[in-house]
């Protein structure tokens, strides 16, 4: 007998499509004749999602980079409506990606269907109007950082809201069968400019220009350059004409940096977060556009903009956003990260606390069991 379940799940991003897939997988093991199409990427596709459009596709960083995207983005949301009236799933799940779920979400409830809301858009950040908004279309709101059910208690007291802990910590520890490709006796730093060619253009230089100031005054310093999923070392290339000495580049292999570097230079983002969990010391860097920053700035209430901060109610990680981002400045704290041990022990426990905060394991198979409730009624 079969259960003629079918659930619509929407992500967006290279980390939205990672934790949907593994919800994926969940569902499919709860009920195995479950039916799940919609939006995302590799991953979702690999844990057997019927893809409609590809989340690559979408993605996008700030205001400016809409406009040319912006066909493509209306012929998606076009194809979702189109294909939910169609097949009157049991379940819609949007995976954070807002600008784009809200319109899913709104087209969803328009037509009677549940939806259920997994990573809660930054509404508490910046737009906490936005909280009512969700509620007039969501059922159910799974919340993945512990500071969200209050601000939604007090932002939208009718929207039902569960906090289930951080996909993060779903992903097991490893033994890695290769050691990283750099002198055993370096003191290593990891470079992470983030996952798009946007990112990339505005913070490898920077990145760069502070690991050669860096290792002008620590000449056995190794870095080490994780290539984000996607991402090709011809992509990279013209901004490695001037790197320090001792930089490698790999495919991928992020979180071995993270966990065996001595400290990061991070992009904000799901990154900072990924570091902290690996009790790794980072400096947090971010640049976009003028226009995009001047928005951001007028809108952003929240004192931080890294996730571990934020966790921890207090800098942990030291943030240099915009003109304060320049090599001298990221050079400075990242060496005072390096060479204060007191420092650097109060951040390591400060990290550790963020990991407790965040609970334990098991988020995505609690997501699959709520999206089972909401679709038992």
């Amino acid at each position: 007998m079969t259960s003629g379940r079918s659930v619509v799940l929407v992500a967006g991003e290279a980390s939205g499509d990672q934790h949907a897939a593994r919800l994926a997988r969940e569902l499919t093991a709860l009920v195995p004749d479950i039916a799940i199409s919609g939006i995302g990427g590799p991953k979702m596709e690999a844990a057997g999602v019927e893809l409609l459009h590809r989340s690559e596709d979408l993605a996008l960083v700030g205001v400016a980079e809409v406009l040319p995207k912006l066909r493509v983005i209306l012929g998606a949301i076009r194809g979702m409506k189109r294909h939910m009236k169609r097949t009157k799933p049991d379940l819609v799940i949007l995976v954070d990606f807002p600008d784009f779920n809200f319109r899913v979400g709104k087209a969803a409830k328009k037509l009677g269907l549940k939806v259920l809301y997994y990573i809660s858009p930054q509404v508490w950040a910046w737009r906490p109007k936005r909280a009512q908004q969700m509620a007039s279309f969501v059922n159910h709101l799974a919340c993945v950082f512990p500071f969200e059910p209050e601000f939604f208690k007090n932002h939208a007291p009718q929207l039902p809201v569960s906090f289930v802990g951080h996909p993060l910590l779903d992903i097991p520890p490893q033994e890695w069968d290769e050691p990283l490709p750099v002198p055993q006796e370096a003191e290593l730093v990891g470079l992470l400019p983030g996952s798009r060619m946007s990112e990339i253009s505005r913070l490898l230089p920077l990145l760069l220009a502070t690991a050669k100031r860096m290792q002008e005054q620590r000449p056995g310093m190794h870095f080490v350059l994780p290539l984000a999923p996607g991402l090709r070392r011809e992509q990279v290339e013209p901004y490695l004409k001037k790197t320090p000495r001792g930089l490698t580049v790999l495919a991928g292999r992020a979180r071995q940096v993270m966990e065996q570097a001595r400290l990061v230079l991070v992009a904000s983002g799901t990154a900072t977060l990924q570091t902290a969990l690996a009790g790794t010391p980072g400096v947090v860097v971010y640049k976009t556009g003028g226009f995009n920053y001047l928005v951001a700035r007028s809108l952003i209430k929240v004192e931080y903009i890294a996730m571990p901060n934020l966790i921890a109610g207090r800098e942990l990680m030291p943030e240099l956003i915009q003109g304060e981002a320049t090599p001298e400045k990221v050079a400075a704290e990242a060496l005072s990260l390096l060479d204060d041990e007191r420092r650097r022990a109060r951040v390591i426990e400060g990290l550790n606390e963020v990991r407790a905060k965040l609970g334990g394991p098991g988020a995505s198979r609690r997501v699959a069991e709520l999206a089972l409730e909401i679709m038992e009624g």
